[in-house]
């Protein structure tokens, strides 16, 4: 591969030489390029991967070795979910020692790659192997990098908005098995960087408190916000706002590619200040008015514009006293 170059380049050669079956690799012997390839074809739902992996808490004596399998955007962190599910019940005091500062200064969970990993495409991957063969390569970059027709929001001839939807995929559980050993914090230098980050996101889901699922009859009657939110949006919510929220999620994203394309499920109301909207997508305000967005959006308005009109709107919310009638009762 020394004269394949460019990202395309290597996403096609993988489409072409992964087979359909399962095979090992060495994730080791990846240049960089080539590991963002194969992450971008795992997400795009055209490889699946299986990879046996160590997680470990700090501070905590057992551990877990598991083989896991996953493909599509959402795999890993499934598969991380059935892992913590027999462990979680061990784990769960020490994590709460590091969440409430006992450990706090410390790195709390460790995840490393063990031996080599075994890949395959997938039903999707063959098809769009296929197409390449077929002359259509162009369209397959597209959908894999997420450009071109697959990449801005685009309104339908009926008014609704079209996105690229994510490949969620799926995640499984091999086999698992507990080990023992204490583990320095040092040695985090060696955790395998996406597995670490899926894992940390698990043990945060387990940690919160849980919710009745979406969609059932225990959300829709007993959360006053979500009714109320029914009747202002005729439910709208309930989707475009799930889509907004995998927006925001996306790291691969731009500041102004996620106020772009949520502005355009759910545009933002004039009061949003740029503090606000970069509260809401964990960045500064001045990133926020950096964007193209802002400057085409806002047209030169500045923050003290936006403040005194939220102001404005939160004066309608006052309590206006009605005049009383002459036996002292409110006239309603």
């Amino acid at each position: 591969m020394s004269e394949i170059t460019t990202i395309e380049q290597v996403i096609v050669h993988f489409l072409h030489s992964v087979p359909e079956t399962w095979t090992d690799h060495d994730p080791t012997t990846l240049s960089e390029l080539q590991e963002r390839a194969v992450y971008l074809l795992t997400a795009a739902g055209m490889i699946e991967r299986r990879v046996t992996l160590r997680l470990r808490m700090v501070g905590h004596p057992v551990a877990v070795e598991a083989t896991i399998t996953m493909t599509g955007e959402g795999g890993l962190a499934q598969a991380m979910g059935f892992v913590l599910t027999d462990i979680w019940s061990e784990w769960q005091e020490t994590f709460e020692r590091h969440r409430s500062g006992d450990l706090k200064d410390q790195p709390f969970s460790h995840c490393e790659r063990v031996d080599n990993e075994q890949w395959r495409l997938t039903e999707q991957g063959v098809l769009a192997r296929r197409d390449i063969e077929n002359g259509d390569e162009q369209r397959v970059l597209d959908f894999v990098l997420k450009r071109g027709f697959f990449g801005s929001p685009r309104l339908l001839p009926d008014g609704k908005l079209m996105l690229r939807p994510p490949v969620a995929g799926k995640g499984s559980l091999v086999r698992s098995h507990k080990i023992t050993g204490e583990i320095q914090a040092s040695v985090n230098i060696t955790n395998w960087p996406e597995g670490a980050k899926a894992f940390a996101a698990a043990l945060e889901e387990a940690f919160k408190p849980k919710l009745p699922s979406q969609g059932s009859s225990a959300v829709s009657e007993s959360d006053p916000l979500l009714r109320l939110l029914s009747v202002y949006s005729s439910r709208v919510y309930d989707d475009r706002m799930r889509q907004a929220a995998q927006i925001l999620a996306d790291e691969s994203l731009t500041v102004h590619d996620k106020l772009t394309k949520i502005d355009g499920l759910l545009p933002f109301p004039p009061t949003a200040s740029a503090d606000q909207l970069g509260g809401m997508l964990g960045v500064s305000k001045q990133a926020v008015m950096k964007t193209v967005w802002w400057r085409k959006n806002r047209r030169g308005e500045s923050d003290e514009e936006i403040e005194r009109r939220h102001a404005k709107h939160k004066d309608r919310g006052k309590r206006i006293d009605r005049p009383r009638s002459d036996d002292g009762e409110d006239d309603r």
